[in-house]
């Protein structure tokens, strides 16, 4: 019987094996973009055809110069301790990173991208100044750490090739004191506290050497209350900006030399460009001066002492982007001995710029590696659709008979002239429609619903809309006078309520008021709306929670925003009569709740006393989940509520007696995960609570001991499937939640969370051989197709696995029945497989995955998915196959061949059966 069981299992695993990808289909209905990451660090080689960038991605890659495109990338860690704080490159042709928390040295072929070696600074107390640089070819640590005496600078030096230590004599500093600033511009090191009016300069490598300078003696004035702040140019150059003006200062055996007059107070950033002429390396200095609009790129002779005002230009960098903080130029002679430049500028919104004095080459638009939120629109309908809809949806005077052939003949003839301005464009192929079924190029609604629109929000506060087809970016928009750290983006209208513009607003805090604000923009175009300030509409109040509601036809179908102030007062937007009235209809049976993530207590609100006149809420419940020891530090990590527009098709599952067990589909319940540690008794612990947020009832709860995250929740009809890391067994476990009614129906027409029975709940845990970084499941438009949960991993792999796999009603083996078999239950194991043909994104490999996005089209087989990470991935899956469209490989002609045979063999028949009639009867 157990050898029966093991095959069995064994055949269900192979069924799966029908979901690979064909090679022709690589690419056809997906596609992946590779970024890096916001840059931190830029640095042009020795030719200035390549750049060698460091990212707070914790990203080190080299960017081709002439095309922004990825030569090599290594992702050198996850989270903020593996921060890229210093970055090199070599003469030798390599380039050195530093990593922080432990610190860490790599070094890497500048051509290949090739670890060198790698090493790990390990020290018992952390230094109270730890300043890397580098030499010719060597690396260089400066740390000043705690003595007998005072206070110690010691200096060790890495070999570039081999990563040897060489460890100096340390050099006593009695003149350091806790909260000096310190910038190494070696052989030196130049000090400056706060609270200080003079500058400290000392060589590393001679301990006599050192220097105190008056602020005077440099020629410039601190008053009070200002500030001045050292930072380090290049190897022998610092820069010391005050309130008002930025002076630079080379470095010397003697002191600090100033180098030409004071910057204008509006430059942005200095640096010591790359040359291409070896001999002329630190001959020049670059400038980034903020103008009303644009930049300027000053470039300074420090040979000559003067401005190269003919050399200097304009920089005008693309519309939608923040300011600029970080500036990298190289410098090259054209044939006709004039100097040039190139130069790459990072700004506040992520994005990379790579230009000259005439125009900006290329940009890399960073900020979507911080995908906060993610929708899916549809498009708007073709120019022949909309022609349609026109006939039969306008109002025209004429009517009758006479003035519907009039409105139908004139629609015809705008029909044909745009079928023959396509012809003439050549937007029409008669000879093969792809699976998509429409025109790939314009933003047109297509028959399967494939071609949609991604509306992306950053964290930088930048908005994306991307074309399903081909990744490209449709449209971006920079929000102003927008705190980033909450955004929240929301579809009031889509597009198919033709003629009806659709609204998307985006929901913030102001920068300056602290204010809820709201940003409302057409999603196709991306053109702000007719409310507010360009599209921005002040609140007035902070809000604390918001909820879209239905929509109907008395508020042309727009999705009212209901808003909770903190004094749990309720608004809507927009403030019309219309939506106000929606809001007033539908009261009584309009709850929200609020949760404090922190103190993990949950309120319940009821609207059933608004009016017309004044809306209001009534509190109806709250609920304290954590524990109130101060022990124990508990949060709420995740509430997961089931997704708007899923549709359940089945209301129970089918026994083998032919019994129902129907399902409990509770539209009120939320999932709600809280995690803790410094347990009195477990080091962390994971609690699991399913709440009625209507009643406030916890209908089902769990908890799991020993645990840590990552953890991931997904809630979807009447079950959950949730992951978390075992730190007993040093796995990840995925466990699985399925909640019934029982045999019999308890309202089969309305659910009330008043009278809802208790469910019976199924659950059971599994085994599962990765790291899980992201977790969704599949849907679709009805609810047909089979339920399919992405996995996504941090090898960079997107599982695709059948829910059946982690039913929770799965027997182990002896348990089994014949029933259950012919419910198509499979028999229990503990390990979950990882088939290589259900990795949906197969050799495109997606690094740090963060989250997935699904979302149904119109083909009942198909969903579409979108993951987020360092890589954007766009694809389709099919959870129950292709079972409503025509393979790619039908035959049609051979069936248009076989219709038409068919076709003539009946005229043929018919004709001779015609004849056999007529002599029959002349018998």
């Amino acid at each position: 019987m157990k050898t029966y069981f093991s095959s069995l299992f064994i055949v269900f695993i192979l069924i799966q094996a029908i979901n690979g990808l064909y090679e022709d289909q690589i690419g056809k209905f997906d596609w992946r973009q590779q970024y890096i990451g916001k840059v931190s660090h830029a640095i042009f080689d020795s030719t200035g055809k390549k750049i060698v960038v460091g990212t707070e991605e914790n990203v080190l890659a080299l960017l081709h110069a002439g095309t922004g495109k990825i030569e090599w990338r290594h992702l050198l860690g996850n989270g903020p301790k593996s921060k890229i704080s210093s970055l090199f490159v070599l003469n030798n042709g390599k380039v050195a990173s530093i990593s922080s928390s432990p610190t860490t040295v790599r070094v890497f072929d500048m051509s290949s991208g090739i670890l060198q070696w790698e090493a790990t600074v390990a020290k018992e107390s952390q230094p109270i100044v730890s300043k890397w640089a580098a030499s010719t070819r060597d690396i260089v640590l400066v740390e000043i750490n705690p003595s007998k005496s005072g206070y110690e600078l010691l200096l060790t030096e890495y070999s570039s090739n081999s990563g040897t230590e060489n460890v100096s004599p340390t050099i006593e500093l009695p003149w350091f004191t806790p909260g000096t600033d310190c910038q190494l511009v070696f052989p030196h090191l130049v000090c400056l506290h706060p609270h200080d009016d003079a500058v400290n300069v000392v060589d590393v490598t001679n301990s006599d050497s050192h220097q105190r300078i008056q602020f005077s003696d440099l020629g410039v004035a601190v008053g009070a209350g200002q500030s001045a702040v050292f930072s380090s140019v290049s190897r022998n150059l610092v820069s010391l900006r005050t309130t008002d003006t930025l002076s630079v200062y080379k470095v010397t055996d003697e002191g600090l030399q100033r180098i030409g007059a004071e910057w204008p107070s509006e430059t942005v950033l200095v640096s010591v460009p790359s040359v291409k002429d070896a001999e002329a390396q630190q001959r020049y200095m670059s400038g980034l001066v903020k103008q009303e609009k644009d930049y300027l790129i000053r470039i300074y002779d420090l040979e000559a002492d003067r401005m190269l005002e003919d050399v200097s230009g304009t920089v005008k960098l693309p519309e939608e982007v923040g300011e600029a903080n970080l500036l990298s130029t190289f410098l090259m002679r054209k044939a006709n001995g004039d100097l040039s430049y190139r130069y790459a500028i990072g700004t506040t919104d992520d994005s990379f710029h790579y230009g000259s004095k005439k125009e900006v080459y290329w940009s890399r638009e960073e900020s979507l590696t911080s995908i906060i939120q993610v929708e899916i629109v549809d498009l708007p309908v073709s120019s022949i659709e909309a022609s349609i809809e026109e006939e039969f949806g306008s109002d025209q005077v004429l009517g009758g008979i006479f003035g519907h052939t009039i409105r139908r003949l004139s629609s015809q003839f705008r029909q044909l002239l745009i079928i023959a301005q396509q012809l003439m464009a050549g937007q029409i192929n008669f000879v093969r429609r792809d699976a998509v079924g429409s025109n790939n190029r314009a933003l047109e609604r297509d028959r399967f619903g494939l071609h949609k629109l991604i509306l992306i929000v950053t964290r930088p506060g930048k908005l994306f809309a991307m074309d399903t087809l081909s990744g490209r970016i449709v449209w971006q928009r920079l929000l102003k006078n927008v705190n980033t750290d909450k955004l929240r983006l929301y579809v009031q209208r889509t597009s198919i309520h033709y003629p009806l513009e659709p609204q998307c607003i985006i929901l913030a805090k102001s920068s300056t008021s602290k204010q809820g604000i709201l940003f409302v923009f057409h999603p196709i175009t991306g053109e702000p709306g007719n409310f507010g300030s360009e599209g921005y509409v002040n609140l007035g109040f902070n809000v604390q929670q918001a909820l879209l509601l239905p929509q109907n036809e008395e508020t042309e179908y727009i999705k009212p925003l209901l808003l909770l102030d903190e004094s749990a007062v309720p608004h809507v937007f927009p403030p019309t009569e219309s939506a106000l009235s929606h809001v007033v209809k539908m009261s009584d049976n309009l709850f929200v709740f609020v949760a404090d993530t922190k103190s993990c207590v949950l309120r319940g609100y009821s609207l059933a006393k608004s009016t017309t006149d004044h809306l209001s809420s009534a509190p109806v419940w709250q609920l304290q989940l954590c524990s109130s020891n101060d022990v124990v530090e508990e949060e709420i990590v995740s509430i997961v509520s089931r997704h708007p527009e899923e549709k359940v098709f089945s209301q129970g599952r089918v026994l083998a007696d032919r019994s129902v067990l129907y399902k409990y589909l509770n539209p009120n319940m939320v999932v709600v995960a809280t995690a803790g540690t410094n347990h009195p008794h477990h080091r962390g612990y994971f609690n699991l609570y399913l709440i009625d947020v209507v009643s406030g009832a916890v209908v089902f709860s769990t908890s799991h001991r020993r645990v840590q995250s990552p953890y991931h929740v997904v809630y979807a009809e009447n079950w959950i499937v949730y992951s978390y890391y075992n730190e007993k067994y040093r796995r990840t476990e995925l466990s699985s939640l399925e909640l019934f009614e029982g045999q019999t129906q308890s309202n089969s027409t309305a659910f009330s969370s008043f009278s809802a029975p208790q469910p019976l709940v199924d659950r059971q845990a599994y085994i599962y051989p990765a790291h899980i970084t992201a977790m969704k499941d599949t849907f679709s438009e009805q609810g047909m197709t089979a339920k399919h949960i992405l996995l996504g991993l941090s090898n960079g792999w997107i599982q695709e696995m059948p829910r059946v796999f982690l039913d929770p009603r799965r027997p182990v083996v002896a348990a089994a029945t014949p029933e259950m078999r012919e419910e198509g239950i499979m028999p229990y194991l503990p390990e979950l497989p990882i088939p290589a043909e259900a990795i949906v994104n197969y050799n495109q490999t997606v690094f740090n995955i963060k989250k997935i996005h699904v979302t149904p089209s119109s083909l009942e087989s198909t969903a579409m998915v979108f993951a987020c990470g360092l890589d954007i991935f766009f694809t389709h899956v099919t959870p129950s196959r292709t079972f409503d469209v025509l393979n790619d490989d039908f035959e049609y002609g051979f069936i248009a061949l076989v219709l038409t045979g068919l076709t003539l063999a009946s005229f043929i028949t018919k004709r001779l059966a015609s004849k056999k009639s007529l002599r029959q009867a002349w018998k």
